[in-house]
């Protein structure tokens, strides 16, 4: 989901609970049992049972640990979950591990159909990446030649009956990670190393469909949301009203670029079933990330330029085009300086990187997707990126703190089933809005894709 939290944030030393008086400090070993104070805020018992099993695998020893946590989520946050930070403590040892479950608010679990989402993500952590991973090791790809970029999952569990779901990860800022800036349109660096990347991550289905079909059939995952996705469904209605908001950005003269935006309302429903319809993008059709946008990535830099990039958030992975996660990173992501100097680079960059990994496991990048079926694809599904745009580029030109209170909103849906949609965009730096929004729509006209 587009605003999806980014899962690595700074922490200020006072939200920290890390008070022996707090319950969410827990002496083993009777974790599950504690007596949590009420000033606290209360985390579920299947997250004490989470991080009991992490402590087990991790070798702390029974009746001799305690479980510290750290609040890691804040205001304007994501529809799908909550974050914070988990502290396994025993003697000198203390260990850090990032947390993410479903919103402790109810309107937010039931608005965002949250369970069915975790449910994906953790299919993605517990088993289809593995897959990928021991794939590409089987074939003899080294770490650095392939896809391995995403976080160290300790612990995923989904118990759809009990309403339970947990993802324990590594805490990538003790690896040196961090975020890029939201605020700032991507550079050639960053933009460079994710386009290899999601080349890499693309190669692998395009692969495996050849080599083990029986195997990859579990890849093939629909759009988590379409079945639900009506015309009066929030996220549609939110596309709608962001799209006739960027049509304003649009100067008087540009008349052209205008009528082509009414299709593009028009035709709405019809282009989020086209998407969703991986039968249309076959034989060509990936698992794709599904959510590529600058807060699900982290980068590890050296002398200032990044040389490592993990990939997060895999709760909307789905079966589709690969131009889906492309075109949805280079329009909400860069400016159109950066797109007129390096789109066409951007593009050679990611193929590149595909039809090398494909070669090194075992297969012709021109039998198995060939570039003119790679710019035939573009064409058919670049404007998936504009589609996007118009909903995250207003989040992007607003600052963190102004962002709207998710679960404010989502009781707000609940109680009179309707959402006010300038609450998410009342703050928004609207010089940066108009010139980013409006050059999306130019750079995708320009680009024949509306």
């Amino acid at each position: 989901m587009v605003l999806e939290s980014q899962e690595q944030v700074t922490i200020p030393e006072e939200a920290a609970i890390d008070k022996t008086v707090t319950d969410n400090h827990v002496t083993q070993p009777n974790v599950s049992e504690v007596t949590r104070d009420a000033a606290a805020r209360e985390l579920p018992a299947f997250f004490y049972t989470a991080m009991e099993q992490v402590a087990r695998d991790e070798g702390f020893t029974a009746g001799q640990y305690t479980i510290d946590t750290e609040d890691g989520s804040s205001k304007g946050d994501g529809f799908i979950g909550e974050l914070f930070r988990a502290y396994l403590t025993e003697g000198d040892r203390r260990e850090a591990y990032l947390c993410k479950i479903p919103p402790l608010n109810e309107a937010r679990r039931q608005q965002f159909e949250t369970m069915e989402i975790f449910e994906r993500e953790v299919l993605m952590y517990n088993k289809l990446l593995p897959l990928m991973f021991t794939y590409q090791e089987a074939k003899g790809v080294s770490r650095g030649d392939g896809f391995f970029s995403i976080p160290k999952c300790y612990h995923a569990h989904y118990d759809g009956q009990s309403a339970e779901a947990i993802i324990v990860m590594e805490d990538l800022r003790l690896n040196h990670y961090s975020m890029f800036n939201k605020d700032k349109p991507v550079d050639y660096e960053h933009a460079r190393l994710t386009m290899e990347q999601l080349g890499r991550y693309h190669a692998i289905s395009l692969a495996m469909k050849h080599d083990r079909p029986e195997q990859f059939e579990q890849f093939k995952m629909l759009d988590s949301m379409k079945e639900s996705m009506g015309p009066e469904h929030p996220f549609i209605v939110m596309l709608q009203k962001t799209t006739r908001d960027a049509m304003e950005t649009l100067e008087p003269h540009e008349a052209r670029e205008r009528n082509k935006m009414q299709k593009l309302l028009n035709g709405m429903l019809a282009d989020v079933d086209r998407y969703a319809n991986f039968e249309l993008a076959e034989p060509y059709a990936v698992l794709g990330h599904g959510d590529c946008w600058i807060n699900n990535m982290m980068y590890r830099y050296k002398n200032g330029t990044p040389e490592h990039i993990v990939l997060l958030d895999w709760q909307v992975a789905r079966y589709c085009s690969p131009i889906l996660d492309l075109a949805y990173f280079i329009f909400c992501c860069t400016d159109e300086e950066f797109r007129r100097r390096h789109y066409d680079e951007m593009m050679s960059i990611y193929y590149n990187s595909l039809a090398t990994l494909l070669e090194k496991l075992g297969h012709s990048p021109q039998e198995v997707f060939p570039r003119t079926a790679f710019l035939r694809q573009l064409r058919q599904y670049g404007r998936f990126g504009l589609m996007l745009a118009v909903f995250l580029v207003p989040m992007l030109c607003t600052r963190n703190e102004d962002l709207p209170d998710m679960n404010a909103t989502a009781e707000m849906f609940r109680d009179t089933d309707n959402v006010d949609i300038a609450i998410y965009t009342k703050h928004t730096n609207q010089s940066a809005y108009r010139k980013r929004m409006r050059a999306v729509i130019r750079d995708t006209v320009r680009y024949g894709y509306i």
